[in-house]
């Protein structure tokens, strides 16, 4: 709800709760406040932006998905521990593997800063980032709030270098919002000019060869946040496009104080044990090969052809759960959920965010055969090496993307021409 601070909080709210009947009893309950209005519109009506995005509980098919999920997986786990069970927690093994595997990595470093050293640590900060923090701060961790937000923190600010705060305004009020969105999603129009992923971008001659230099800036991301956290979080108080209109004094301050235990652990402690020179690469390293995981499993997730707002029907445009599917792709298993807390099964994730991630797999069958009642498309690549298939998919659609848009609706209109001259001739009767 701070994070829906002065907008309308209906995709989030709506999206982040499996029991939407539980959630509407429950609002009836609270007080309705009146608000003064913004600018010059006298109607208290008119208190933050109008939504005009579609909203879940509007969407028939995710009305349908979420009944089976919550008979079919949440009841179930219910029945089995006796307990209220709405999605949330059971990833206790999950969790405690992530941070026995960060453990071990921040001692191995510091006992002996190198290259390889610093790989496994970037290896374990980069699965803090999906299999903890990741599930932690869509508040699917645990079933209370308040130990979400401390291991998101952790995960986050702590493990990982990155603010929790930024994460969570760039990625959910924007990214999970408006998935793919060019004007909204963050993901899509910030990488701009660098990267062109939809077709309404402006093209720019570098742009053709973005399917090979993008290798090259997905380790500079750790690199990136390190700035541009404390630019948006301390300065603006805003990422691009979104402001952080919910944002509270104890929220800055534990950014000061993660930066500042993050910064101790992989920087001044090595460096005041084994030397400063002695500890360059292995932090490059550190930063680089996380970096690089981070940015290729969550780029194949939502970069293919085919996923664009563009190549969706207009009545698909209407409805929030065919958006979700059609503009994400899921691969890999259970092992693969495993490892990348989930990140793996994108469309899931993107209909149920505030959902444990071990819960993933068991809810794939499901999505498939409602998208195939419904004749939605269900971008999925199966098995232990479906990441192969769906990242050969990824660097053709960069490709794609990367082509000067003016070439081709020249060609397509020479085609055209060609194909119009073609059928004004006069046939040739036989003799």
């Amino acid at each position: 709800m701070m994070l829906a601070h002065g907008r309308d909080s209906t995709i989030l709210f709506e999206s982040h709760h499996l029991r939407s009947d539980v959630v509407a009893k429950v609002l009836k309950t609270l007080p309705i406040v009146k608000v003064q209005s913004i600018g010059n519109d006298d109607d208290d009506d008119n208190w933050c932006p109008n939504e005009e995005f579609p909203k879940p509980l509007d969407s028939e098919l995710y009305l349908k998905i979420q009944n089976r999920v919550r008979t079919e997986v949440v009841d179930p786990i219910r029945e089995k521990s006796g307990k209220k069970a709405r999605g949330a927690g059971g990833v206790q093994f999950d969790a405690f593997c992530v941070i026995l595997c960060y453990l071990v990595a921040v001692y191995m470093f510091n006992k002996n800063p190198s290259v390889l050293t610093g790989v496994f640590l970037g290896f374990s900060a980069y699965w803090s980032g999906t299999g903890l923090q990741h599930t932690a701060n869509h508040g699917g961790l645990t079933q209370s709030g308040f130990m979400n937000a401390i291991w998101g923190w952790f995960g986050c600010d702590v493990i990982l270098g990155k603010s929790s705060i930024e994460w969570r305004y760039h990625h959910m009020v924007s990214h999970h919002s408006y998935c793919n969105e060019s004007t909204l999603d963050q993901d899509v129009y910030t990488s701009h000019p660098l990267m062109r992923l939809d077709e309404a971008m402006e093209w720019k001659w570098f742009h053709k060869y973005q399917a090979f230099y993008s290798v090259l800036a997905w380790p500079f991301l750790y690199f990136a946040a390190q700035s541009g956290d404390f630019v948006n979080v301390v300065i603006t108080k805003s990422s691009p496009g979104v402001k952080y209109l919910g944002l509270m004094d104890h929220e800055v301050a534990l950014f000061y104080i993660g930066r500042a235990l993050h910064y101790l652990t992989i920087y001044a402690l090595p460096m005041y044990n084994h030397g400063v020179k002695e500890c360059i690469l292995p932090i490059i390293a550190y930063a680089t090969f996380g970096s690089f995981i981070l940015c290729w499993f969550f780029i194949v997730s939502h970069n293919l052809d085919g996923l664009t707002p563009a190549a969706m029907p207009k009545k698909a445009q209407k409805d929030w759960a065919e958006w979700q599917i059609r503009t994400s792709a899921s691969w890999g298993e259970s092992i693969w959920s495993f490892l990348s807390g989930g990140l793996n099964l994108q469309i899931e994730h993107h209909l149920f965010p505030g959902m444990a991630h071990n819960l993933y797999p068991k809810i794939v069958p499901i999505v498939k055969e409602e998208c195939a009642k419904a004749g939605v498309p269900y971008h999925g690549h199966e098995g232990v090496f479906g990441l192969i298939p769906i990242t050969y998919k990824m660097f053709s659609f960069l490709h794609k993307m990367g082509k000067n848009p003016n070439n081709i609706n020249n060609n397509n209109n020479n085609n055209n021409n060609v194909r119009r001259s073609s059928r004004s001739k006069t046939p040739v009767k036989a003799q």
